[in-house]
């Protein structure tokens, strides 16, 4: 028998989310597992939409007491949104790593295909994707699938890399996906997850790493994404 890791009454909530709800949900968990604080416009560039529509969004979550607004307007997770947004997360992520190991999706393109995905697959299909990806313990972008994995304790953000010494790549924030324009950056200098590389000094104080003795300059959004180990 195969489990989702989560009760089968909160899975079945889930799916009675509405699309846009439950796509603001998930964007937020994403978002919030990179940064402590997450507001507003963070959401609106994620999901494309216009801060009017988003506001919509969130009333639902905020009458159905899924999100809460904190102080300075930051946007947190309520325990049953938190719930509800693994079971998300889990769902999203599994249907990465089916489109990339079993039906052959590219890279670049498997958050969005899951995204498109998500909300039309069925109960019978998503067991038969968690059974597919039984192996699967962290989705395409190196991100840990809930109740399979955690984020490991010894990854810093590349910022923080040291000078000098080889850094393996562990995986990629997954709101990096929502930007298209990041994902090909990184998919065109095959930076992915177990990439190795060397974070090199910069009189500009830029984020500056040699891949296999090519030279990549980052900006601090992306290297911020960029989670390693230092080999």
């Amino acid at each position: 028998m195969v489990t989702t890791h989560l009760p089968l009454f909160l899975a079945q909530g889930t799916m009675r989310l509405a699309e846009p709800e439950a796509t603001c949900l998930l964007a937020l968990a994403d978002l919030t597992e990179s940064d402590e604080l997450v507001f507003a416009d963070q959401l609106v560039r994620c999901l494309h939409i216009e801060p009017e529509q988003l506001l919509q969004v969130l009333q639902h979550l905020f009458t159905r007491q899924l999100v809460t607004a904190a102080e300075r307007g930051a946007l947190t997770l309520t325990a049953n949104g938190y719930l509800l947004a693994r079971h998300l997360v889990m769902r999203h992520r599994l249907l990465e790593r089916f489109l990339f190991d079993v039906v052959g999706v590219p890279w670049i393109f498997v958050h969005r295909e899951a995204a498109r995905l998500a909300p039309v697959i069925s109960p019978l299909f998503l067991e038969r994707v968690v059974e597919l990806t039984r192996h699967a313990t962290v989705c395409p972008h190196g991100n840990p699938i809930p109740g399979r994995s955690e984020v490991v304790t010894t990854e810093i953000r590349l910022p923080h890399a040291p000078m000098g010494q080889r850094c393996r790549l562990t995986r990629i924030a997954e709101w990096v996906g929502y930007e298209s324009h990041l994902l090909q950056r990184l998919w065109s200098h095959e930076l992915l997850p177990g990439r190795s590389f060397v974070r090199v000094p910069d009189p500009f104080q830029r984020y500056v790493i040699v891949v296999d003795q090519r030279v990549l300059v980052l900006g601090p959004r992306i290297a911020n994404a960029l989670f390693v180990v230092v080999e």
